[in-house]
């Protein structure tokens, strides 16, 4: 004999459950007429009464009794298997790839990777720090943080703090050189350059005197943040180098921000990614570092 279908026994189930066939048509949205033929038809199949029906009341058999208890247990297995693979689907799990620039990614991503981890046991992470431009689909990265304009492409761009290159150097180099007066008096000092970038050599600068353009005198340059990050604690210059990235510096007192009225243009911190919608895992990082970010008081100017 060929086992009865599912949705004859979800109508069973439910005429059971509610001892009525109408408030069971409501629950299935059928009508009762339709339930109550599901019901025969399973009865046809089963060979055997589930139903004592009166024109007043119905009640169980004691077939239908023990058929009830069977297949309600069933019913909630199957509903319980469904309810743990769609969780397991929304679950953080997998390799989680992610790229993030030295400096800023040792001061504000590195610190909280721990926690993550702790947090989220079933992700596994794989960081790449550098200044260099990642292929994001080439090299198969999940997500990038990425400082600065974001050009047109087939990225998806997401902006997660404000930011602009501000002018920084050391107290000590500051007592030594003094502070420069002027945009002007810029090219009397030593100067710090990345060229990581391909506007490092040139440094724009935004004013209310409008827009000015110098190429720094230097005598140490770098091709990533963290050294010309190291030179400027060392007091060897002035660096011209992004806000976020000098902020927790700026606030411990290793750093004092110089000509204050100019600075670079408004650009920002972004996390880029494919095209395709992110997973789980990604979702729960970003959250859980932007989260972890309002707590941060060296970022805080900087959120959007």
């Amino acid at each position: 004999m060929e086992a009865p279908s599912l949705n004859l026994v979800r109508a069973f189930v439910a005429v059971a459950e509610r001892q009525s066939f109408v408030r069971a048509a409501e629950e299935l949205g059928m009508t009762a007429s339709s339930v109550s033929r599901l019901v025969k038809t399973l009865e046809r199949h089963l060979g055997v009464v589930l139903i004592a029906r009166t024109t007043r009341a119905m009640s169980l058999t004691e077939a239908g009794q023990r058929y009830f208890a069977e297949c309600s247990a069933a019913l909630e297995q199957l509903r319980g298997a469904w309810e743990r693979i769609r969780d397991e689907q929304e679950l953080p799990r997998g390799i989680l790839k992610l790229s993030a620039p030295l400096v800023f990614g040792r001061q504000h991503v590195v610190p909280h990777l721990s926690a993550f981890m702790q947090t989220y046991p079933d992700v596994q992470l794989d960081l790449i720090m550098t200044d260099r431009y990642v292929d994001i689909v080439g090299e198969g990265l999940t997500l990038a943080i990425r400082i600065g304009q974001m050009d047109d492409s087939n990225l998806l761009a997401r902006k997660l703090l404000r930011n602009r290159r501000i002018l920084v150097a050391s107290p000590q180099y500051l007592a030594q050189h003094g502070t420069p007066p002027t945009v002007d008096e810029l090219k009397e000092h030593r100067c710090l350059v990345s060229t990581a970038s391909h506007d490092g050599e040139n440094w724009r600068l935004v004013g209310a005197g409008g827009e000015r353009t110098i190429r720094p005198r230097s005598r140490l340059r770098a091709d990533n943040g963290d050294a010309v990050h190291r030179f400027c604690l060392d007091g060897h210059g002035i660096a011209f180098h992004s806000a976020v990235t000098m902020s927790a510096s700026i606030l411990q007192g290793e750093l004092v921000q110089v000509l204050p009225e100019w600075t670079g243009r408004e650009t920002g911190v972004y996390c880029v990614r494919p095209s395709q919608p992110p997973g789980p895992a990604a979702r729960a990082f970003l959250d859980f570092l932007t989260a972890r970010w309002r707590t941060a008081p060296e970022l805080s100017p900087y959120l959007p």
